[in-house]
């Protein structure tokens, strides 16, 4: 997997990180029981801290998209505690009125 983050970008480069994994997930480039790369590994490919992927694999952890298991080994989400598709559905929800809002304050 070929990560290329944007450090100019006004966007956080964990943000960048995880919303870019999202993709890959959305592509099927990365499907449900499949492994990351290790967060040492994925910070050398990206060319980015060590924190840096942790904090974004936390933030996939927390939303249900990942599975991190101990000694830095993470998985595609295999659907053993999803949170409910409702409560998914309404973040997804929430943050587009927040970007669609955004864009329109932008013009």
């Amino acid at each position: 997997m070929n990560v290329t983050l944007d450090p100019t970008s006004k966007i956080p480069l964990y943000q960048q990180l995880a919303q870019r994994l999202i993709l890959e997930m959305a592509k099927g480039n990365l499907k449900n029981g499949n492994r990351l790369p290790s967060i040492r590994d994925l910070a050398i490919q990206a060319n980015i801290n060590l924190h840096t992927v942790h904090k974004s694999y936390k933030e996939l952890q927390n939303k249900g998209l990942i599975e991190v298991k101990p000694k830095s080994k993470a998985f595609v989400f295999t659907g053993k505690s999803s949170p409910p598709k409702e409560s998914k559905l309404y973040h997804i929800t929430s943050n587009l009125e927040f970007l669609l809002a955004e864009a329109c304050v932008i013009g």
